[in-house]
C-alpha cells in the first residue's frame, strides 16, 4: 500500500493492491497503521446505478473523518474543503475510484463530500 499525499491538509490518496490469480483476487483496502490517529467505528456500503448522484454532505455537529473505497464499480468522487481557516478553503479535489485502479480516498473532517456513478453498478464502502 501507498499513501499520497494531496494539496489538501490530511487528503490522502491510498493505492492499494490486487493480487490476482485463478481462483479470482485479493485486495487490501486498509490497515490500521495507515491511519493510527482514527477510529472508524462506523462502516456502510452503498449501492448506486449509472450517474446516480450522492452528496455533497457532510456532518456539522458530530464531524468525521472518512474512508472510501469502491468494491465494485467506478465513480468519480469529488470533496470540498468547508474548514473556513484552511489555506484551501473552497476548494476542491477529484478523483476516480474503481475496483480496478484500487485506489481509496481519506477524508478528513471538514469536508463536504460527494460522489457520480460511472457504471452500471457501483458498491463502495466507507469507514466512518
Amino acid at each position: 500500500m501507498k499513501i499520497i499525499n494531496t494539496n489538501f491538509k490530511d487528503l490522502k490518496v491510498v493505492e492499494g493492491q490486487k493480487f490476482l490469480d485463478n481462483r479470482g483476487y485479493f485486495r487490501e483496502i486498509n490497515k490500521e497503521k495507515l491511519f493510527r490517529k482514527t477510529d472508524f467505528i462506523f462502516w456502510c456500503m452503498s449501492k448506486s446505478k449509472k450517474y446516480v448522484l450522492r452528496g455533497l454532505h457532510l456532518q456539522v455537529n458530530k464531524e468525521q473523518d472518512k474512508f472510501i473505497s469502491v468494491i465494485k464499480g467506478k465513480i468519480l468522487d469529488v470533496v470540498v474543503d468547508v474548514r473556513k481557516k484552511s489555506k484551501t478553503f473552497g476548494k476542491y479535489y477529484k478523483i476516480e475510484l474503481s475496483d480496478k485502479n484500487c485506489k481509496s480516498l481519506f477524508i478528513p473532517r471538514g469536508f463536504a463530500h460527494g460522489f457520480v456513478g460511472l457504471e452500471s453498478e457501483n458498491i463502495i464502502i466507507y469507514g466512518n
